[in-house]
């Protein structure tokens, strides 16, 4: 993407996929990319090794909308096991294969589970 075409809350959206140092709540209107956001930032965690799935949560408002998140997760976990190599392949393929048990849900499915 060219600069001019980069939303103009990018350097928002490169923070939440790199600073792993605070914890952050991603609030924004339907349609403006939160779900890539929310996804690109749990992949980089995985690939460094920052976490495993099964630590990192993700809450939604929505079955949906969790539904929609696991499933990109997935498939952008698979994508990047093309190309990973050593330590981050195995955290990746851990991580594709704990998935399901991950807590990506709904505040009142997470606050269930509790």
């Amino acid at each position: 993407m060219t600069p001019s075409r980069l939303p103009a809350d990018q350097r928002v959206r490169d923070r939440v996929t790199t600073d792993f140092g605070t914890t952050l709540l991603l609030e924004a209107g339907a349609g403006t990319g939160k779900t890539t956001v929310l996804v690109k930032r749990i992949l980089a965690l995985l690939r460094a090794g920052r976490a495993p799935i099964d630590r990192i949560v993700a809450i939604t408002f929505t079955d949906k909308a969790a539904g929609e998140l696991k499933g990109r997760l997935r498939d952008d976990i698979e994508r990047a096991l093309e190309s990973a190599t050593g330590d981050e392949r195995e955290r990746l393929s851990r991580a594709a294969a704990d998935l399901e048990r991950a807590p990506v849900s709904t505040i009142h499915a997470f606050a269930s589970s509790l």
